[in-house]
């Protein structure tokens, strides 16, 4: 049995860090974080990864501690003590350096979320640790600790936090461009599946296919949710288009994109076949798809990189950050539009189709307009194939003023000048 003070060993430390993760949640609440009081601060990356390990070997001796017996109040308290300490305000720090100024809205959005789930992974780590204090003092820790659903509970609750810290690790390792990449995968596998499901809808089917998806939970619909195996599978083939094929066009190569985008006599036409416009928003989805293998090739993977083991002199200049965050905030973009694209067909509502789609090709030219050239401010084999899709596009999906393109940013909580 634990001595008469164990209680009160616990309560402190937990008190502190529930406190301290209370400010922490409100800051992370703050869609805008106030620009950084320190002056020349660290590698954010740096600093996230090495806050992080320190956290989770923490985690994993108090997970230790908290299942095997006897149970140790003053060791947990000194655990405790030691998050509340170093870790939680080395990532405190980390939020508040890793500004989108500097490294980019997709990076700083991505630890955002990251720390927010480690918050709330935490808290529930600690509402567990309040149940177990109050037993410390009577014999019901005895039945505490010899508890099964307790302990899984336990390990349950470190799990999230394990996992939660693997992710944060990997976002330190691969640094601006390896989280760009795997966004940029994600909103391209979104597209996919838009395409996917637009092939197989049949317009002349009843009303039950609306039905189903409609009634289905939000996270079950194709349209809106990524597998692992959706993002890392291979691009297959869409009616003859094969995944190398769409890499020819950077290569020099363009016969294929020539193919699949060469427009009807009545391209420009106000479609009013639900028929005619299933296929046209098809064969413009294809093109959209085209641009995100040939922006991660050319664009993102050529991007200066910048890792947590690089110096913070070899940060990009903003406006080099501007032109990348503002190419990557298109790219979720297209995304949006293709499901706002696809609902009106599903509405069956063709006679709105041109409309959406002029949206999209005026989103597509400003988003390769801002990456033109590479970062060396030097043409090469993106700039040559970037001016034929966009051609082949136009073709397919007309375009509007920029005064409605701003319109639709600002209702997407952009702001791209």
């Amino acid at each position: 049995m634990s001595s008469p003070s164990s209680s009160g060993v616990l309560s402190t430390p937990l008190g502190t860090l529930k406190t301290l993760l209370r400010s922490f949640s409100d800051q992370l609440s703050n869609l805008t974080p106030n620009k950084t009081s320190i002056s020349n601060p660290p590698n954010a990356l740096a600093l996230l990864h090495d806050s992080t390990s320190v956290l989770r070997a923490q985690g994993t001796k108090l997970s230790l501690l908290l299942l095997n017996k006897p149970f140790t109040p003053s060791a947990i308290a000194s655990i405790l003590a030691s998050i509340s300490a170093e870790c939680l305000p080395g990532l405190m720090t980390v939020y508040e350096i890793c500004s989108s100024d500097v490294y980019g809205n997709v990076t700083q959005n991505e630890v955002r979320n990251q720390l927010r789930d480690l918050v709330s992974a935490i808290r529930h780590l600690v509402d567990d640790m309040e149940g177990m204090a109050e037993f410390a003092d009577t014999e019901g820790l005895k039945q505490f600790e010899e508890s099964v659903g307790k302990r899984e509970d336990v390990l349950q609750v470190t799990g999230q936090v394990w996992s939660v810290c693997d992710r944060m690790l990997a976002t330190a390792k691969v640094g601006i461009v390896g989280v760009a990449m795997d966004k940029a995968k994600e909103w391209e596998a979104l597209i996919k599946d838009a395409i996917d499901e637009l092939e197989g809808w049949d317009p002349d089917a009843d009303d039950d296919f609306d039905m189903d998806v409609d009634s289905e939970p939000e996270e079950g619909r194709s349209r809106q949710v990524i597998s692992r195996e959706a993002v890392n599978e291979q691009q297959k083939g869409i009616d003859g288009v094969q995944a190398n094929d769409i890499k020819h066009p950077i290569n020099g190569n363009d016969t294929e994109l020539q193919n699949i985008s060469q427009p009807p006599p009545t391209e420009h036409s106000q479609t009013t076949d639900i028929h005619g416009a299933k296929a046209k928003t098809l064969k413009f989805l294809k093109l959209i798809k085209m641009l995100y293998p040939a922006l991660r090739k050319r664009r993102i993977s050529t991007y200066p990189p910048f890792t947590r083991l690089d110096p913070t002199s070899s940060l990009h200049p903003w406006h080099q950050v501007k032109q990348f965050s503002d190419m990557l905030a298109f790219c979720e973009d297209f995304s949006t539009a293709t499901d706002d694209l696809a609902d009106v067909l599903y509405d069956r509502a063709p006679n709105l189709v041109q409309g959406k789609m002029e949206l999209m090709t005026t989103m597509a030219c400003r988003c390769v307009d801002g990456v033109k050239k590479g970062w060396n401010e030097e043409e090469d084999e993106f700039t040559e194939w970037s001016g034929k899709w966009i051609a082949r596009v136009k073709e397919v999906g007309g375009g509007i003023p920029e005064e409605e393109l701003k319109l639709f940013q600002e209702y997407q909580g952009l702001r791209i000048n």
